[in-house]
């Protein structure tokens, strides 16, 4: 409503004023930027600061009570003539548009298939229904894969909310049904986490292996993915990008033809280019996890996708150690300034 006010304010007060504007003064006609300064003050008085979509940035509306102030200061003032009503207008139209270009949305909602944010569960909060199941999952070691009878658990996330993120431990993790939509031919993954060791297997979000995508954290804590394209199996590292233990890290991986990309808390930390091919579809469908290699179902069964006979062998423990929050998943790379847009929406409540 309120963008729309302020989209009124433009648009209803557009046409060209008829009043001659030699008109001597005392004589102009404020009756145009009357409306408009009522109208924009309607919005202006709406209107939020702040650092999440629907809000406008910081500093905004200062911008905008200066324009009204001094629109407001030439109306009142009998000795302006036409022609300074009339430049009163059309600033004031400027700045009305100036201050909707800083309202902040929500970034590429037609391209996010699912967001996780954990907020009491684990449900998808687009339309798109990728909902998550709590699954205890395997820890055992070599070809015993065992259950570590734990599932993930509801903790307080990085603003200290009780029971608005998932802690993850002994093979604890969430299972998504297998959607073509998470199975894009490009991706962004952008995730809040917090490691609690140099685990090497730290898996965040993994479908079907090597043979569809893999994003992991290395024992030294280099963000890690695994695709499958239409051209080559590629294994890429963050290089200098560090997630630290114990501290709540915002992470994000981007994939499309020709360019992979890692970004720590909002900043690329490395690009590669050498990785070429759309991501290829994988041979059986298979449900995405969080925090786990595979579903534990899937561990030593049979493949049905002409993988090798071994493909979903169980090696050893796959599963992440620590708390994630706020998931999303596109079907596109993210510009940088869109990672960044993410990161400065979230760090803060």
């Amino acid at each position: 409503m309120l963008s729309v006010l302020l989209l009124g304010a433009l648009l209803g007060t557009s046409s060209c004023s008829k009043t001659d504007d030699s008109a001597p003064v005392g004589n102009a006609d404020t009756t145009r930027l009357s409306a408009l300064i009522d109208s924009v003050t309607l919005g202006y008085t709406a209107a939020a600061e702040g650092t999440k979509p629907g809000a406008y940035a910081p500093g905004a509306k200062g911008g905008l009570k200066t324009a009204l102030d001094l629109s407001t200061a030439t109306k009142n003032d009998p000795s302006y003539n036409q022609a300074a009503v009339n430049a009163a207008t059309a600033n004031l139209r400027r700045a009305v548009a100036v201050f909707r270009s800083a309202l902040i949305q929500e970034v590429s909602v037609a391209n996010l298939v699912a967001q996780w944010k954990f907020e009491g569960n684990a449900n998808d909060a687009t339309a798109n229904a990728n909902n998550g199941t709590l699954k205890s999952g395997p820890t055992g070691p070599g070809t015993a894969p065992g259950d570590g009878g734990t599932l993930p658990v509801l903790v307080a996330d990085r603003f200290g909310q009780a029971g608005q993120a998932y802690e993850f431990t002994n093979g604890a993790y969430i299972e998504v049904p297998y959607q073509a939509a998470l199975n894009p031919q490009a991706l962004t993954i952008s995730l809040w986490c917090k490691r609690f060791d140099d685990n090497d297997n730290n898996y965040l979000l993994s479908l079907n292996r090597w043979t569809g995508y893999k994003f992991q954290l290395q024992g030294a804590g280099k963000p890690f993915i695994t695709v499958t394209t239409t051209s080559t199996i590629a294994d890429k590292d963050a290089e200098s990008g560090i997630v630290p233990v114990n501290a709540w890290t915002h992470v994000t991986v981007s994939y499309a033809d020709g360019s992979m990309k890692f970004y720590i808390n909002g900043a690329l930390v490395k690009a590669w280019t050498d990785v070429k091919g759309p991501l290829k579809t994988v041979p059986q469908p298979v449900p995405l996890c969080i925090g786990q290699q595979l579903p534990k179902s899937i561990y030593n069964s049979a493949p049905t996708g002409g993988q090798a006979a071994g493909y979903f062998e169980y090696y050893g423990p796959a599963y992440f150690k620590g708390q994630l929050d706020d998931i999303r998943f596109y079907n596109r790379a993210l510009t940088d300034a869109e990672v960044q847009s993410i990161y400065t929406i979230e760090k803060s409540l």
